[in-house]
């Protein structure tokens, strides 16, 4: 389960905010109630196509060393399906915090008397997002929340092509989504692909991972201190293996 910012308005070669511009289109017609649509569209089994900046293999080499490189790719990348078992609207300017989450806190939602707003510089930290509270994004009485800037690392530093992601204009409409999937699936491109059903474009701003395999980020523990051994035993059994290790690396081969 993952949690995630997406940016309407513009799109990038990597379908996230560290790619360089592709694209930028008008989102003056969405609406939160377009956007709802559309997310509806996308459950269930869907078929994706993975992005060009990935770490899939064709060829024995990875999708984004033939990016980087400006190799032609030798075929198509193939699409695969995937399935969307929940997909749920979790903010949209217009309306504020529409599904409480405590994960939202992640991203900078914090909680006021009267409203909820962005953080400048947001609250990125990992006891923020433990300790995240339900009251905290009450849902009513809000205002439309406010977004910090991403810091990036300068990616024309090794691809002098690169033209950076422009800063955020009035034509932007930020969202964020809590995206239930199946393994294999790409959150890039469910958002530029929600964005093309919405007649514009779209990218990831930021991902996080709030839940996998029965664990919740935030959530009760689940793992019982009794079920583990010692650390201490775990690490005499690695200094024994070590040393059992160097005395047969010592020892001369035989034949």
């Amino acid at each position: 389960v993952y949690i995630a910012e997406a940016r309407l308005g513009i799109s990038s070669t990597t379908l996230d905010s560290t790619g360089s511009l592709v694209d930028q289109k008008p989102t003056g017609h969405v609406t939160k109630e377009s956007l709802l649509d559309a997310l509806q569209a996308f459950k269930g089994e869907i078929t994706q196509t993975p992005p060009l900046y990935s770490a899939l293999n064709m060829d024995g080499k990875r999708l984004y060393d033939y990016a980087r490189e400006g190799i032609p790719l030798p075929r198509e990348i193939p699409s695969r399906k995937v399935q969307i078992y929940g997909l749920d609207l979790l903010s949209y300017p217009d309306g504020g915090v529409t599904i409480p989450d405590p994960s939202l806190r992640a991203f900078g939602f914090k909680a006021g008397d009267n409203d909820k707003t962005r953080v400048a510089g947001g609250e990125n930290n990992n006891d923020n997002r433990i300790t995240a509270e339900l009251s905290d994004l009450k849902e009513e009485n809000q205002t439309k929340p406010t977004f910090r800037p991403k810091k990036l690392a300068d990616p024309t530093l090794t691809d002098p092509t690169h033209i950076p992601i422009p800063p955020t204009s009035a034509n932007d409409i930020y969202f964020h989504i809590r995206v239930h999937c199946s393994s294999g699936t790409y959150i890039r491109t469910l958002i530029a692909d929600i964005a093309t059903r919405l007649g514009t474009v779209g990218l990831m701003t930021d991902l996080l991972r709030v839940e996998q395999s029965g664990y919740r980020l935030g959530g009760p523990a689940t793992l019982e201190l009794k079920e583990c051994e010692d650390l201490e035993v775990v690490e005499k059994a690695v200094q024994a293996g070590n040393r059992i290790w160097e005395e047969r690396s010592a020892s001369p081969l035989e034949e």
